[in-house]
């Protein structure tokens, strides 16, 4: 399997660690977050490209698919967060595919924004634009 998503943490958080407070940035699901603004991204999907596929490697290159979901308690600042992300995300040669705010219905209080990346990625960790 080609894993990069340490990789990937590891370029975006620069771009976002002068946003959030520190610890405030994580690639695991975190029910409460203890501070605001609040930043997750992770990879929520990585499959084989079947038509890049050789015959002397079952997986030389792999589509990605991140998801980010920032936290905060108003609009300017989820915004802020975001697009630091949005930012690391497209220099590092991901596409943006979505990105909407979304009602977060355990505590109307704190504004939620979902933005989705894709890149396909070779076995070297070379990433690929896609879309």
């Amino acid at each position: 399997m080609i894993d990069v998503e340490t990789d990937v943490f590891n370029y975006v958080y620069p771009y976002v660690s002068s946003l959030v407070p520190t610890g405030c940035f994580k690639s695991v699901y975190v029910p409460e977050p203890a501070k605001f603004p609040f930043a997750i991204l992770m990879e929520i999907d990585n499959y084989t490209d079947k038509k890049n596929r050789s015959s002397a490697r079952n997986e030389d290159y792999v589509v990605l698919t991140y998801e980010a979901n920032v936290y905060a308690r108003d609009r300017f600042s989820a915004r802020s967060v975001m697009n630091g992300i949005s930012q690391g995300m497209n220099d590092l040669g991901f596409t943006r595919l979505s990105m909407q705010s979304v009602p977060n219905l355990a505590d109307s209080t704190i504004y939620r924004i979902v933005a989705r990346y894709t890149a396909e990625v070779d076995q070297n960790k070379v990433v690929y634009r896609r879309g």
